[in-house]
């Protein structure tokens, strides 16, 4: 059965949603017809205004008198881009991993571009809010629960992520052993074929996604996937479910927002905006800045919408009260 796509009217306005200049504003014929070059530089500025204009956010679980996250591709269309006659979102909301790749897969697909979803395993050293954690302790990786795309231009395969939160490759990463690639400044990511240290079949090899600040620093693990090992709408249908519902998943305990920043000329990601519960940092050009500590529901609302643009209505405000994720008093 072939996967839902977009109109050329929905790319249209998903291009206004993340502000996509006009040159890159391809059309599936121009697409179909671009050489392998101009594909993977399009592919580029896609991903790049994707991560900049649609935050990676859970706030549908702390939001929302009916937590619900509908993974369908119509159904992010319409909260992430725009509702059926409507505008383009004014609410500037996103998603998390599977709502924020499934709509990017969609469209691309949407595009004529060769797709396949895949899933990760998160390591340990990998913090929600971008930090290295564990770094000289036993890394470890969780079960699968994050997803990301890989899109093949002509023999080459690439790990494209907009889902992942802070820390995430930011371009197009060609799966390619031991390649290294610039990331944010003074940041770099790189990919390793190679066995989990908590496998018993050494020759079951995954690709390792790995992460440095600075070229001084170690190499940490950001999150591991197979190869050539395609996960359907179903499997992420499962996972969808314990991100959403799970006690045992931080997601709906912890309210995460992240943003990227885009530079002047709209040439690269220069850093991330995070909110991780009561937490606001930014990070640019390997420098951390702590924004401060956030005491109450009325503060946390206002930082949304001054750092990531995001409005809550007032009945979304009022249905986080009493969960154990608000902030402060009711």
């Amino acid at each position: 059965m072939p996967r839902p796509t977009y109109t050329i009217e929905q790319l249209g306005q998903f291009y206004d949603r993340i502000r996509l200049p006009e040159k890159y504003r391809c059309h599936p014929d121009d697409a179909s017809r671009a050489s392998n070059e101009d594909r993977l530089d399009f592919l580029t500025t896609l991903q790049r205004h994707t991560l900049c204009y649609v935050p990676f956010e859970n706030l549908d679980l702390h939001y929302s008198r009916c937590p619900n996250i509908d993974l369908h591709p119509t159904s992010l269309f319409q909260k992430i881009v725009c509702r059926p006659h409507g505008k383009v979102s004014e609410s500037k909301r996103g998603g998390y991993c599977m709502e924020n790749n499934t709509l990017l897969a969609t469209v691309l697909r949407s595009l004529g571009f060769r797709v396949m979803s895949t899933s990760g395993r998160v390591s340990s050293q990998a913090a929600p809010n971008g930090d290295v954690t564990g770094g000289n302790g036993e890394l470890m990786f969780y079960g699968f629960s994050h997803m990301a795309n890989i899109v093949t231009i002509g023999s080459i395969r690439y790990l494209v992520d907009v889902g992942f939160g802070a820390g995430c490759a930011v371009k197009p990463l060609p799966l390619v052993d031991g390649h290294e690639q610039s990331n944010l400044p003074m940041q770099q990511v790189r990919l390793r074929w190679d066995t989990l240290a908590e496998s018993e079949d050494p020759d079951a090899k995954l690709w390792i996604l790995e992460r440095r600040d600075a070229a001084a620093e170690p190499w940490s693990a950001v999150y591991c996937f197979p190869d050539r090992v395609e996960f359907l709408p179903a499997d992420f249908a499962v996972m969808n479910h314990f991100t959403s519902t799970s006690r045992a998943c931080f997601f709906t305990h912890t309210v995460v927002v992240v943003k990227y920043l885009l530079s002047e000329d709209g040439s690269q990601v220069i850093g991330e905006m995070v909110l991780v519960g009561d937490r606001l940092h930014w990070r640019v050009a390997g420098r951390k800045e702590n924004l401060g500590v956030l005491t109450n529901e009325s503060e946390r609302v206002d930082a949304l919408e001054k750092f990531f643009d995001i409005r809550l209505t007032e009945m979304q405000q009022s249905a986080i009260l009493g969960l154990g994720s608000m902030l402060g008093e009711p």
